[in-house]
């Protein structure tokens, strides 16, 4: 409230300076203060932007003077200026906030309002001393040495480090999002404008930008989902204004000590922890950390009808539509999972070392989930170019050992870009079947060609790694049986989905797993 007050005495003061400049002058300079004035007059009833309004205070400084000298002399009129600089400095203040620029390494600059007023004094001074204009000369001095002042003030106050931060550790599961909260403190007695920035994606700073008082703190918020190559010392690039926005200054804060765990190694962790716990001569395990995969395998994956809730039924598997329609709690049942065996097809081909991590990763806890649901599982593993290991239904218990070694096995191999879409196997059978019953020829010429594409479709896929494995898995674990597919859908997309569609007739279903895929192989498996 102080601040706008002086501002506005300070405006007021100078809008009577040029008002007597106005009357007591003669043309021109009564134009030129008639002009300032009623600029000044529009801006208390429609402001400018901030920037607009710092350019007419400045302006207003210089010009004044100049209307005033023919009535008032050359040192009066700089005179009766001096009580309106209050108001270029209330005008800093205001504007002092935008004035961040980008500025990754450390150290103190000027901001961009700080070079252009230097700019415009020395342009001023120069031209004062060409013109020799003693009046202007002096405007120029005074307002140069209220900035040295304040700049001198600034570079006294604010030292090069000027914030601190409570640093910390965490420990995170690569692809996993932590919350923390930090404090960032300011070290001097000066108010600061701050701002945060981040080199990395996967860090979000909230708030990033902001103002911290005089010898305060603020807690920031950080959101944290670190890749597999993510930094171990995770660092923000911090910048601090001056309240009058002349100086930056900045500084690399160091705010979290990461301790990044792979998914695979994670993985890893839960299996050995698995096969401990369910080792001969054991008790059984009273529980074991929660499982974040498949988790539609433990209540079937397919929608089999509604009735009333149970004591025991989970609150997840509630119906709350139907819930809400009867007046009566009715949950979901679902089939698909209990009383068959699974099938783990797995593509043990990543392109980099974090798509291994999370394929590793999504194998591992796939063999856990069916695991602990003791469900009699075959596996199917292959990579580009050859099949790795097949296996008849067997114990769980040794597929996920299986599985752990079969992480050892990842091939990396940079994935070729594709010209072409994977093909919707299902809708182009429906697409020849529909044609097949139009008897006109170009129908008929149509159905031939797409014919002809599915069958050169399949005799490619025929050979492919991916078929044969899961044609023999297949052959040793008859319908139904889920499969479940770990797969980046890179190489193996159009193989997967002509297998699968096959599989799908014959009574198998399918829960695709973990990576990115290819839209179209993922809607021609359903």
């Amino acid at each position: 409230m102080i601040s706008l007050d002086l501002k506005t005495v300070a405006k007021a003061y100078l809008m009577l300076v040029l008002l007597a400049a106005m009357l007591i002058s003669a043309p021109p300079y009564s134009i030129v203060a008639l002009i300032l004035l009623i600029l000044q007059i529009y801006s208390v009833y429609k402001p400018p932007r901030i920037e607009l309004s710092l350019a007419l205070v400045v302006c207003g400084l210089f010009l004044a003077p100049l209307a005033l000298e023919p009535s008032a002399g050359k040192l009066f009129s700089v005179f009766l200026v001096i009580p309106a600089v209050p108001l270029l400095d209330q005008s800093l203040r205001e504007n002092a906030f935008n004035q961040f620029s980008s500025h990754l390494r450390g150290g103190r600059k000027a901001t961009t309002v700080s070079k252009a007023l230097a700019a415009a004094l020395l342009l001023v001074f120069i031209s004062s001393i060409v013109l020799l204009n003693q009046t202007l000369m002096l405007t120029a001095i005074v307002l140069a040495g209220f900035l040295a002042v304040v700049l001198a003030y600034v570079l006294y106050k604010i030292p090069r480090m000027p914030l601190e931060v409570s640093k910390t550790w965490c420990r995170v599961v690569v692809g996993d999002t932590v919350k923390m909260l930090v404090t960032l403190k300011a070290k001097d007695g000066m108010p600061l404008y701050v701002l945060l920035e981040t080199p990395f994606s996967w860090v979000r700073v909230e708030p990033s930008r902001f103002m911290l008082v005089a010898e305060g703190e603020r807690e920031i918020d950080l959101d944290i989902t670190p890749p597999l190559a993510g930094p171990s010392k995770l660092q923000l690039q911090a910048s601090a204004i001056d309240p009058w926005g002349l100086t930056q200054v900045s500084q690399t804060l160091e705010l979290v000590e990461l301790h990044i765990i792979p998914r695979a190694r994670y993985a890893e962790w839960l299996a050995r922890k698995y096969l401990e716990q369910t080792a001969p001569g054991t008790a059984p395990a009273a529980a074991i950390p929660p499982l974040r995969a498949l988790g539609a395998v433990k209540r079937g994956v397919e929608y089999y009808g509604s009735r009333l809730y149970q004591y025991g039924d989970r609150l997840r598997d509630v119906d709350w539509k139907h819930t809400f329609k009867l007046g009566e709690l009715i949950v979901k049942e679902f089939v698909g999972a209990h009383g068959q065996h699974g099938i783990i097809a797995v593509n043990l081909t990543a392109k980099d070392l974090d798509e291994a991590d999370r394929l590793a990763y999504n194998l591992v806890m796939s063999a856990l989930t069916l695991a602990r649901e003791a469900v009699p599982t075959a596996l199917a593993a292959y990579n580009y170019k050859e099949v790795l290991s097949v296996t008849p239904p067997a114990n769980p218990r040794e597929i996920v050992k299986k599985a752990l070694r079969l992480t050892r096995s990842v091939t990396l191999v940079k994935p070729l870009k594709k010209t072409l879409e994977s093909p919707e196997v299902q809708r182009l059978r429906r697409s020849i079947d529909q044609l097949e019953l139009v008897e006109t020829e170009s129908a008929q010429n149509l159905a031939d060609i797409l014919r002809l594409e599915y069958e050169a479709i399949q005799e490619a896929a025929k050979d492919h790694p991916a078929s044969q494995a899961l044609g023999k898995t297949a052959e040793s674990t008859p319908a139904p049986a889920i499969i479940t597919v770990v797969s980046s859908w890179s190489h193996d997309a159009d193989a997967l989905a002509i297998t699968l569609e096959k599989l799908r007739r014959k009574g198998y279903n399918t829960v695709l797993v973990g990576l990115e895929r290819d839209g179209s192989a993922e809607r021609a498996t359903r």
